[in-house]
Order: C-alpha cells, then sequence, then structure tokens
C-alpha cells in the first residue's frame, strides 16, 4: 500500500468505511480505538508514525519541487510581461515620435504655404499700386498728348497753308 494515498484516505471523511455505532453519538467511547478523538492522544505503533513520517517527508518534498516549478512559471511569466510591457512602451514612443514629427512637418508646411501666401499677396499688391500710378501717370499724359496733338494738327495746318500760299504766290 502507498502510505501518502493511506493518509488521505483516512483524512478523507467521505472515504471512511467504519461502521459507527448508534452509540458513538452520545459520547461513549470504544477503550482501544487507534486514536483517542475526544482527548488528541495519539495511540499509533511507531512503525505507523515512520511510515506518516516518510509519507509526510514526500508529501513535502512534492510541494517544495511545486512551488519551485509555480515560482519560476510565475518569473517566467512576469518576465514576458515586462518584455511585453517594454515593447509596448518602445513602440509608444516610437509611435508618439513619429507623430510628433508629423505635426511639426505639417505646421512647417502650413506656416510656409501662409509665408507663400502673404508673399504672393504682397506681390499682387505691389503691382496693383504700379498699375494704379501708371493709370495716374497715362491721365495726366492724356490732356498734354491732345493738347500735344492738336498743336501738331494745328501747325500741319499751318504749314499746309504756308504751303499753298508760297505754291499759289509761285504760280502767280
Amino acid at each position: 500500500k502507498d502510505p501518502v494515498s493511506d493518509e488521505c484516505e483516512e483524512r478523507n471523511p467521505f472515504t471512511e468505511t467504519r461502521e459507527e455505532d448508534v452509540t458513538d453519538e452520545h459520547g461513549e467511547r470504544e477503550p482501544f480505538a487507534e486514536k483517542d478523538e475526544y482527548m488528541g492522544t495519539n495511540t499509533k505503533k511507531p512503525e505507523d508514525t515512520a511510515e506518516d513520517l516518510t509519507a509526510k517527508g514526500k508529501r513535502m518534498k512534492m510541494d517544495k519541487a511545486c512551488s519551485k516549478t509555480k515560482n519560476k512559471s510565475k518569473s517566467a511569466l512576469r518576465k514576458k510581461q515586462l518584455k511585453r510591457q517594454k515593447c509596448d512602451y518602445m513602440h509608444s514612443l516610437k509611435l508618439l515620435n513619429v507623430l510628433e514629427e508629423y505635426i511639426t512637418d505639417e505646421q512647417k508646411e502650413e506656416e510656409e504655404e501662409e509665408g507663400e501666401e502673404e508673399e504672393l499677396i504682397k506681390i499682387f499688391q505691389e503691382q496693383q499700386k504700379r498699375w494704379q500710378q501708371d493709370r495716374k501717370e497715362l491721365k495726366e499724359i492724356e490732356p498734354s498728348h491732345e493738347q500735344f496733338t492738336k498743336t501738331l494738327e494745328n501747325f500741319e495746318d499751318l504749314c499746309d497753308r504756308v504751303f499753298s500760299d508760297e505754291d499759289s504766290e509761285l504760280d502767280n
């Protein structure tokens, strides 16, 4: 028989096959029971106690091995979780850096576009000023031009008359 399984069977109240007497419930006891349940004294033989101790030692070794394995698996799981957290953290940092870079690039592009727009607006305004000045100058020149053309026409008329008078004098 296996002392470990025997010990477990002794402890398990569901596997006990001891026939109980009706008088046990009323406080009457058998005089030579293996264990005195009411007083707590152990009446087992020394060989049984040695077997119990070796079984208990085996259980303790198994428990110790189980706890070592459990601790190793917990440690490995913790390491894996930490590694995953570190990886997630590094990916988050990289993503954050990429997003910051993207935002700064977008801001620079917007500023450049605004600068270009402002420059185009300035150029357009300067051209409008030049056109206005040119119009103003043309308006100022226009009366002088008209006066010049009138004077020129008058001069031509005068010249024509003078030549025609001379021609007529020559003919006469």
